[in-house]
């Protein structure tokens, strides 16, 4: 089965030559693949990050797109790369744990370490397997490929856990997973899970603010002032109206947030 769509996911930045030499890769391989940038602008080595932004909008792709994720720190190292193939979607890249998250939204079908060279770049870089490993396997599998051929089986990946929210009794303890270009902070603190808790009253406190109120949008407060609400992908979302509220607190990913119920 051939497939077309394959979507890149780095840490190299838009300004990088990198992304564009994975897509001449791409293409010299497989000429009517079609590209996707998900996103370059990763912090640099965040794993963490990564596996957020992947999980938070994977599933707005076409069925069977191919995920070509690099966001490798320990590119080079005995580290394996690995194919995982899911119900819906393909993913490739570093077995460090970068696809945890999305794949507890996905059924796992199998999952593929890449040891055959035949379809890598020679010689293989120790520095970027972007190119030499995942680029090529994602065009050979884009041609139609069978996944099989690019490795040997194996029946697990490495596997980080989702930063987990702390309770004492009507007291949560949450953190700040992602800063967006917007300087907006997003929590851990999903809209599944808590939207309901909220609506009894509440307060969210974090580097001395506390917030009572859940705004549907920016729009609700004045330009310059701070608000709270449910981002675009179902995550509590900590905003200044058209500003960078980041840098105006100075706050960075992993600050604590804590959030009591009345």
């Amino acid at each position: 089965m051939v497939r077309k769509n394959i979507s890149l996911l780095t840490d190299f930045g838009r300004e990088s030559p990198f992304p564009g030499i994975m897509k001449g890769v791409i293409k010299n391989i497989c000429p009517d693949a079609e590209i996707v940038d998900f996103t370059h602008e990763i912090r640099p080595y965040n794993v963490g990050e990564a596996g957020f932004i992947l999980m938070t909008g994977f599933h707005y792709f076409p069925k069977k797109t191919i995920f070509l994720v690099v966001v490798d720190p320990g590119v080079g190292s005995e580290r394996k790369a690995v194919l995982v193939k899911t119900k819906n979607y393909y993913f490739l890249g570093p077995d460090n744990g970068v696809l945890s998250w999305v794949l507890e939204k996905e059924k796992i079908e199998k999952i593929i370490w890449l040891n055959n060279d035949k379809y890598f770049l020679k010689p293989v870089s120790d520095t970027f397997h972007g190119r030499d490993i995942f680029a090529p396997v994602a065009a050979w599998l884009a041609r139609g490929e069978k996944i099989e051929n690019f490795g040997e089986e194996v029946q697990k990946i490495k596997k980080i856990p989702f930063p987990q929210i702390q309770k004492k009794e009507n007291t949560f303890f949450g953190k700040i997973v992602y800063v967006d270009r917007f300087g907006n902070l997003i929590t851990n603190f999903s809209q599944s899970s808590f939207a309901k808790k909220l609506n009894k009253g509440f307060s969210l406190k974090i580097r001395g603010k506390i917030f009572h109120k859940i705004n549907r949008s920016y729009s609700e407060v004045n330009k310059g002032e701070p608000c709270l609400l449910w981002d675009s992908f179902g995550f509590l979302e900590i905003a200044l109206r058209e500003g960078n509220l980041a840098k105006t607190w100075k706050i960075n990913p992993e600050e604590k947030i804590i959030l009591e119920i009345k």
